[in-house]
């Protein structure tokens, strides 16, 4: 039976607006196992991203209980305040870019926080194998600011994928690509699903959310 890597139980995030309350995520349980692919699909406004932010522990809401494990780090287990998931910091997302070093340099950021270390060859190989699977390997040289804003979009996922987390959790990751890339990052994110890391996406194309094992839907901050 596979691990369970996510077990979030009742998440609930409130957004104060001068006198009024925002319910954007209503009593939320997810669970997730090693090597499953979940969407999450609604209308914008709907929940989504904040979900993704109180799984991805980039955001800290109120607490209430909820525990987690990893599966790459199997006696990690815990219970911490909502919006906990079993991500370390190499399995989370990250967007910001170093603007000053190529694109390989921005891809191998994770890398630099392997235990033990990985020397710099390494790291520059591993950054290119990452950048091909997402159609960039002729752009390893090319700084951030001479990149489209679709090619910045798929550098963060070769700098998701280049470390193959436990967990990979992607807001809209194919959102103002083409049909061509859109595959092509799919076909990346869903190879390291075979290889045991949890996917967790928010989407608006139900031609992604066909592509995963489960299509979960959000209206006003619950799943229908």
């Amino acid at each position: 039976m596979p691990q369970t890597t996510i077990d979030a139980r009742h998440l609930t995030k409130r957004y104060t607006d001068g006198q009024a309350q925002l319910l954007a995520v209503h009593d939320i349980s997810l669970h997730a196992s090693a090597g499953e692919s979940i969407a999450i699909m609604g209308p914008s406004g709907c929940g989504k991203s904040t979900l993704l932010r109180m799984i991805g522990l980039s955001m800290k809401p109120p607490p209430a209980p909820c525990s987690c494990r990893d599966a790459r780090h199997r006696k990690t287990t815990r219970t911490v305040p909502h919006g906990a998931t079993a991500c370390s910091a190499s399995s989370r997302r990250t967007t910001r870019s170093l603007e000053d070093e190529p694109a390989w340099v921005n891809v191998a950021i994770p890398v630099e926080y392997a235990n033990p270390r990985i020397g710099r060859a390494e790291r520059r190989q591993r950054a290119t194998a990452a950048l091909e699977q997402v159609g960039l390997a002729g752009k390893a040289r090319r700084m951030p600011r001479q990149l489209s804003g679709g090619e910045q979009q798929r550098i963060a996922i070769a700098r998701a994928t280049v470390m193959h987390p436990a967990i990979i959790i992607a807001d809209e990751p194919t959102a103002a690509l083409d049909t061509h890339t859109a595959d092509t990052i799919m076909t990346t994110l869903l190879a390291q699903c075979k290889q045991g890391t949890t996917l967790i996406l928010a989407t608006h194309d139900p031609r992604v959310a066909a592509q995963c094992d489960t299509t979960l839907t959000m209206r006003d901050g619950a799943f229908l």
